[in-house]
């Protein structure tokens, strides 16, 4: 298994990767090569050279108003904390929603939810950072403490990345739309699938190889119950969790499960750091966990 690490310029990869738009209050990411991911368990496998293609990302994460419409129109039952006064104020963002609730919010407003990769790269802005203000951690720069959600508006003005994103390190943290099978309390039976990972394929990275690396490559091979899964068809297929699913047997006490990118005001400070992955069954529900939406580039 081979990485490209730090040796790869990033000022390449960064420069002008992030556009403002006013297409519903979206920021538009370009798609391009980008280093994600650091050298430990909780977080994508890397530092290494993501190839993602372009999308759009909400400035913020959906609030409580924009759920309540979700709810009125489609009869969707609301989210969990949707009677509790320090939960439910408009302008705070909607958490007590599971990943199929968050999933179908953006489903229903025409877009979908990022995928770990897309979530990444807007947060880090392409340039490596490990924090939305740079590299080094700033407690209040962040809503990192207290008892609830605060309003949107009342984030701190650091919590900022520069193409206009906010509450990537703090808030609230939000679900992503990469989906695995936990089982024995692990999130992924220990194949840490990327979707989007790139091939090794130089052709379209001549300008970033010139140091002679090789692009990363991780796709590891598996076997359930006998049944060969090969590593081209990990690589391709972006429903791993479902194919495991269908190979499962009753009694293996798999179940369902989702990422979770951001820390909250329930966090611990290093979960601030923008690689950071959390994750919960995908059925579950907590007063810290909301969501924001994305899509494709046009």
């Amino acid at each position: 298994m081979k990485f490209a690490l730090a040796a790869i310029p990033v000022a390449l990869i960064a420069s002008t990767m992030y556009v403002a738009t006013a297409d519903d209050d979206m920021v538009l990411v370009k798609a391009g090569p980008v280093e994600l991911g650091a050298p430990d368990t909780n977080s994508l496998v890397g530092p290494a050279i993501y190839q993602v293609d372009g999308f759009m990302i909400d400035r913020r994460e959906v609030t409580n108003a924009g759920y309540q419409k979700f709810v009125k129109a489609t009869g969707h039952s609301p989210a969990a904390f949707a009677d509790d006064n320090e939960f439910n104020q408009p302008d705070q963002p909607v958490t007590g929603v599971t990943w199929d609730d968050a999933r179908t919010y953006c489903q229903w407003i025409g877009k979908r939810l990022p995928s770990e990769v897309e979530w990444e790269k807007a947060a880090r802005s392409g340039d490596g950072r490990i924090y939305p203000w740079g590299n080094e951690f700033k407690a209040q720069y962040a809503h990192l403490a207290g008892e609830m959600p605060i309003k949107l508006n009342n984030y701190p003005s650091q919590d900022k990345t520069p193409s206009g994103l906010f509450g990537m390190a703090g808030g609230v943290s939000e679900w992503v739309r990469d989906v695995q099978i936990a089982s024995g309390g692990v999130c992924g039976r220990g194949m840490s699938y990327q979707p989007g990972f790139i091939s090794n394929d130089k052709s379209d990275f001549d300008k970033l190889l010139k140091t002679g690396g090789e692009l990363a490559r991780f796709a590891p091979a598996c076997a359930v119950d006998k049944q060969a899964i090969s590593p081209a068809v990990i690589a391709r297929n972006q429903k791993l969790s479902m194919t495991l699913a269908r190979l499962g047997k009753p009694g293996w006490g798999m179940q369902k499960c989702a990422y979770i990118k951001g820390n909250s005001f329930n966090g611990r400070p290093h979960m601030t750091k923008l690689t950071n992955r959390m994750w919960d069954y995908t059925d579950t529900v907590a007063e810290f966990v909301g969501f924001r939406c994305s899509k494709l580039a046009k």
